[in-house]
């Protein structure tokens, strides 16, 4: 019922790209009210249900959207620039053919944008960025039919929900300390206090939200994100060719 409600309420990228990592930050969460209220499943099915049809599905793709779109200027400078940009830049060339093919096909594209040379990028690189950023914002509004050009689109879809997810981490790690913390104290209290069995909720939100923490700390880093920015990039001045 629920995945009915996001999949008749969301597109693809935003199911993706947006709610995905907000719905991964909330999920130690989500085990905590399991662990507390194992026999309430289907109240909170119907709970669930019900704010995702009252829009809080939307609020939680709109938080993930923003947070990574407001660490993504950082992301850029770390990186020394967009991939989009670099990808074209003579200075950070790894195919010097490929490169001055790329070029060529886009000058034939926009007739009445110069693409700098190698020596015109040295003598001013911030004007050389900027043709280069125009080129790119020309592929994107000629990229966007999903069927045509698919494999731009899935590594669209992969960079925005690495860049989202990385944007939510200081969220993401609190709550999986909130709820590796939660089910610690309930495990310490059923053995302990209670002298009671530990129940397998308990276990499962300890280790679901251990694994979580891990991955937030080792995984969702730049670098990770980087992986998918510059497979985006690939796929998008390769699709010029197809223009």
């Amino acid at each position: 019922m629920v995945q009915g409600l996001i999949e008749q309420n969301f597109d693809t990228y935003t199911r993706r790209a947006r709610l995905g990592p907000a719905l991964i930050v909330v999920l130690p969460v989500a085990l905590v009210v399991v662990m507390f209220f194992p026999s309430e499943l289907t109240l909170l099915g119907i709970l669930v249900s019900v704010l995702v049809g009252c829009g809080g599905a939307a609020l939680l793709a709109q938080i993930g959207r923003d947070m990574g779109k407001q660490k993504e200027e950082s992301l850029f400078e770390l990186w020394n620039g967009k991939p989009t940009t670099r990808s074209l830049r003579h200075r950070d060339v790894v195919n010097a053919s490929l490169l001055a093919m790329r070029h060529n096909k886009l000058q034939t594209l926009l007739p009445n944008l110069r693409l700098p040379t190698a020596a015109e990028e040295i003598a001013s690189p911030d004007k050389a960025d900027e043709v280069y950023e125009a080129c790119a914002t020309f592929l994107r509004n000629k990229t966007r039919d999903k069927e045509k050009f698919n494999l731009v689109f899935e590594e669209n879809c992969n960079y925005g929900f690495r860049r989202n997810l990385w944007g939510l981490k200081p969220v993401g790690i609190t709550l999986s300390l909130f709820g590796l913390a939660a089910s610690v104290t309930v495990i310490v209290l059923k053995l302990l206090v209670w002298k009671n069995s530990v129940p397998l909720s308990a276990i499962a939100c300890g280790i679901g939200s251990l694994i979580l923490l891990i991955l937030w700390i080792t995984l969702f880093t730049p670098t990770w994100v980087k992986i998918a920015a510059d497979a985006y990039a690939e796929r998008l001045l390769e699709a010029c060719e197809h223009l």
